[in-house]
């Protein structure tokens, strides 16, 4: 990870923080590169949830083709 990250304080409970040491290890990470990936993947996840501007634009013109027929 680049060195022109700023330190950032995070407050969680030790038992998540226990939780997240254990999978760092466990994936030989160090606790913040494991918080990193997590959020990452929370991210790339949501954002897959989420539908574009053109593929609503396509579900509702499909939608209302078939209520047309």
């Amino acid at each position: 990870m680049s060195r022109d990250v700023n330190p950032f304080g995070l407050r969680m409970p030790p038992e998540v923080k226990e939780e997240l040491e254990k999978l760092a290890e466990q994936n030989r990470r160090s606790l913040n590169a494991e918080i990193i990936v997590r959020l990452e993947e929370s991210i790339r996840r949501e954002k897959d949830k989420c539908i574009s501007e053109d593929g609503l634009r396509r579900i509702v013109s499909e939608e209302l083709d078939k209520r047309r027929q």
